[in-house]
């Protein structure tokens, strides 16, 4: 079963050397091929390697020069060594091969006494992964479960999650959020039993995008469990923190939540409130719901497949659900009624003009609270108590599209993973692949 291995160890020299050859070049040992592979330059080299294809492991040793000096990192001065410690990290894999490189680091003393340990060009300070490894285990976590990542790798899902909280956080931290106007706020499920934690988006360009794109449009900023006012208070505090004044927001995209309003109007009292006709809609298909249950009460049961006959657009329907849909209509005027005003609320959203909509809007909640019925009297006082935000839409014309989009790349993560053991890991996850951090810059891979 080792065979193959044994080959590999005994002819990757000679076959190294065969390359050399044909090529011209001149002939390296395999401790200068190794010091090239992981792009070291001086004072640095590869000293030994050892090769154990039984225990399928390469053990890399770097050292460096005798006499070498090393920069202070705050001065640039060189500084001799004043003593080292020893120092492992593990690597990619060498094929199917656990790699591990050994190194004495030093430690310099500088001019003014301190002692100063050096930072190695293929680790970050007390890493314990050099940074190919580092940017491996990344890339994998983006769009693997970190149980999968572990089984693949062979490291623990403990020195992952310690590797994903430690560099999405420092990234994090030193994200750009001088540019930031526009705001998406939105709920989204951490965990099975009615817990929640809060997104808080930066949405770009003048008009969402839509479609397999929409998830590039927005950018997560803050994720903070609950939803309640207070995530707003966290928000605004952390905003605070990075230099951004309240004032510079001068929109906010959110749904109808009574505590994400007062939390808005709390903290951002000059934003424009925009409440994406998605939810519009849906509070009138519920008042519509409500119309549908009170003539089951009345009536008894409507004919098989009545539910989402009446749900859908119209333009949407099979024709069976069609005809459903007419026959319920000739048949119950109160449903007739409530599907002509959810019609002629739709008709609004097609107006390119705030003040032409407005008008159409006021019709709207002047046919409701004339309708009769008390769904949808009640819809027509919700939405004239919310008329400035839902006509909000007609500033940049946002949807929630984008929210949409990246709350379900969350909800995928989370799937995928069967859930997350702390809210920490979920929100590092989330940063990670809805954040758009630049981690590649700050693990500084170069070898």
């Amino acid at each position: 079963g080792n065979f193959p291995d044994l080959l590999l160890a005994k002819g990757l020299l000679s076959g190294w050397r065969a390359v050399a050859t044909a090529a011209k070049l001149p002939a390296m040992s395999v401790e200068h091929l190794f010091t090239q592979a992981l792009g070291l330059g001086s004072p640095w080299n590869v000293v030994s390697c050892n090769f154990d294809p039984l225990a399928k492991s390469l053990e890399l040793v770097i050292d460096f020069e005798r006499g070498a000096r090393f920069a202070n990192p705050e001065t640039g001065e060189l500084c001799p060594v004043h003593d080292t410690v020893q120092r492992s990290w593990e690597h990619l894999r060498f094929f199917e091969h656990c790699t591990t490189i050994h190194a004495r680091v030093p430690r310099i003393k500088t001019q003014a006494g301190e002692v100063k340990t050096v930072e190695v060009p293929w680790a970050k300070p007390h890493g314990g992964f050099t940074l190919l490894m580092e940017a491996f285990l990344l890339a994998m976590a983006k769009v693997l479960p970190v149980a999968e990542v572990s089984r693949q790798t062979s490291v623990s899902e403990d020195r992952i999650w310690r590797l994903i909280r430690s560099r999405v956080e420092e990234a994090w931290k030193q994200t750009d959020w001088s540019s930031l106007e526009r705001l998406g706020v939105d709920e989204t499920s951490t965990r099975k039993g009615h817990k929640y934690g809060t997104v808080f988006l930066q949405i770009k360009g003048k008009e969402n995008a839509r479609g397999r794109g929409a998830a590039k449009a927005a950018r997560l900023l803050f994720f903070t469990p609950g939803k309640d006012q207070e995530t707003f208070s966290q928000f605004a505090a952390e905003l605070k923190r990075r230099g951004v004044p309240a004032s510079q927001i001068n929109e906010i995209a959110l749904d109808m939540s009574r505590a994400f309003i007062a939390g808005a109007g709390e903290h951002f009292p000059n934003a424009q409130l925009c409440f994406d006709r998605f939810h519009v809609m849906k509070i009138c298909g519920e008042a519509i719901e409500e119309i549908r249950k009170e003539i089951v009460r009345e009536h008894g049961d409507l004919p098989r497949g009545a539910m989402w006959a009446l749900r859908g657009n119209p333009e949407n329907l099979k024709e069976e659900q069609r005809q459903l849909r007419e026959q319920i209509c000739k048949e119950h005027g109160k449903i007739a009624r409530a599907l002509s005003i959810k019609e002629f609320l739709a008709d609004m959203w097609n107006y390119q003009l705030r003040e032409d909509a407005e008008d159409h809007f006021k019709s709207v909640i002047s046919w409701c609270v004339r309708s009769r019925m008390k769904p949808f009297i009640k819809l027509g006082h919700t939405l004239k108590r919310h008329i400035d935000g839902i006509l909000g839409y007609f500033k940049n014309y946002t949807t929630s599209a984008a929210i949409e989009a990246v709350n379900g790349l969350l909800q995928l993560a989370r799937r995928r993973a069967r859930g997350y053991r702390t809210f920490r890991n979920f929100q590092a996850i989330a940063y990670w692949i809805a954040g758009d951090l630049d981690i590649q810059s700050h693990l500084a891979v170069t070898h």
